[in-house]
């Protein structure tokens, strides 16, 4: 229940962000909180003012939403605030259409039909049709697994912008799940829209079907069960990330399958490989990044589904990361007596943009078995304290990715690649040191 006080700045939050008035969307936000407005329902009238507004654009602000939500349950809930007002900020600031888009038509019908003559209509680039019969699949309140299915099943048919609507899908999916998805037709159509309107790259998945058909594939028998990667396997994964060509890639990926391995365990190898370039990449570079990002939510789609066809999400995986080997030099960092003080100089590397030495001191810090959980709040905290407009919303959406990656994998490289990128990123601290005493009171 939300206070009516608190009712109204979430009716102003929602206003401001539609109309693109971060300052105003940010200041009803801090009155929410100060009048005990709940974290989620502060994050839920931002969605609610922006999703009506992207008219095909990327939903990227919405990614950023969904990517605080995450962190929540990682986080104490005095960090809540800040995770939502960067997320707010940078959402406030995106570019949108003046007016809201008129409600779409919505086709009820059979799930399994629906679902078919939706990825047909995505296809065909026919959008009232697809946002009517997908809008039509979902329920409010309650998720819907089928409508997840098909969405993640078109989205990853379609690599346009490197696989960024892929990425999108999930995001979106993932907020409407946080939120308990109500407004949920309102928060996933833009993400429907972008699917249909946004550039499209049908050739890495045509590449794959291509492999796949010769092989004569049996995806469901590849899709259940399997067994974790082994020293032999995180060996394959690897020949799998460095592959000289597409086909190879694909061959080897099936390859890896057909021996045993559980696809949820090649991505999660996948997603190491794809630390391990950021953490060797030069400066804050985007690319390899927005790979491991992918490898998430491929993960994601692979515990979401049950189709067989949520293999597809793997090799394009797979594809995503594929680049030569990185060479990580080795690293050293200063000894710390205990994990505060560890914790304490990783804090300082941050401040003083200093990614080599925060990389060292990460991976030291997990060598030692210092708490996972400690470190990722730390991780989280930093990556927030950084303007999401300065770094295109990239830390935040990094620190969720990386947050639930190394929780999955326990792997350093894939936290060193969080802390190496909030120490390589643009220093914008402004809004944060202004909102640190109003949200200390």
């Amino acid at each position: 229940m939300v206070a009516a006080g608190a009712s109204s700045l979430l009716e102003e939050i929602e206003i401001a962000v539609g109309a693109s008035r971060p300052r105003d969307a940010v200041d009803a936000a801090v009155k929410g909180f100060a009048a005990k407005a709940p974290a989620l329902e502060v994050i839920r009238a931002a969605a609610r003012g922006a999703a009506p507004r992207y008219d095909g654009l990327a939903p990227r602000g919405l990614a950023v939403l969904a990517a605080a939500a995450n962190l929540f349950p990682l986080t104490q809930p005095r960090f809540h605030p800040l995770l939502t007002l960067q997320g707010i900020t940078f959402i406030a600031s995106e570019k949108k259409a003046s007016a809201p888009a008129k409600a779409p038509l919505v086709v009820s019908g059979e799930i399994t039909h629906l679902g078919r003559s939706f990825l047909f209509a995505v296809r065909a680039g026919d959008l009232t049709e697809a946002e009517s019969i997908f809008l039509g699949m979902l329920d409010e309140g309650w998720e819907r697994k089928m409508a997840g299915d098909m969405l993640f099943r078109a989205a990853v048919e379609d690599m346009g912008e490197a696989g960024r609507k892929f990425f999108l899908a999930v995001k979106a999916w993932q907020l409407a799940r946080s939120l308990g998805f109500r407004d949920a037709r309102t928060i996933l159509r833009p993400a429907v829209q972008y699917l249909v309107k946004g550039p499209r790259d049908r050739t890495p998945y045509e590449s794959i079907m291509t492999v796949l058909g010769k092989e004569w594939v049996d995806l469901e028998a590849l899709a259940g069960g399997g067994r974790p990667l082994d020293d032999a396997g995180r060996t394959r994964v690897a020949a799998i990330a460095s592959a000289q060509d597409p086909a190879a890639c694909v061959q080897a990926t099936l390859a890896t399958l057909h021996d045993g391995y559980a696809a949820t365990s090649i991505t999660e190898g996948l997603a190491i490989e794809a630390a391990k370039r950021v953490v060797a990449s030069s400066g804050y570079d985007l690319g390899t990044a927005r790979a491991l990002m992918f490898v998430h939510a491929a993960r994601f789609v692979l515990g979401f589904s049950r189709t067989p066809e949520r293999l597809y999400s793997l090799f394009q995986a797979a594809l995503r990361v594929r680049s030569p080997e990185p060479t990580i030099g080795a690293t050293s960092g200063a000894d710390a007596p205990g994990e505060g003080e560890a914790l304490r100089h990783l804090a300082d590397e941050f401040d003083a943009r200093n990614p080599t030495a925060a990389v060292a001191r990460t991976r030291a810090y997990v060598a030692r078995g210092y708490s996972a959980a400690h470190l990722i709040e730390v991780l989280a905290n930093h990556a927030a304290r950084d303007s999401g407009i300065a770094n295109d919303g990239i830390n935040l959406l990094l620190a969720d990715v990386c947050a639930a990656e190394f929780l999955a994998t326990k792997a350093p490289e894939v936290a060193m690649a969080l802390a190496k990128m909030i120490a390589a990123s643009p220093k914008d601290q402004a809004a944060y040191a202004a909102w640190t005493p109003v949200l200390a009171a």
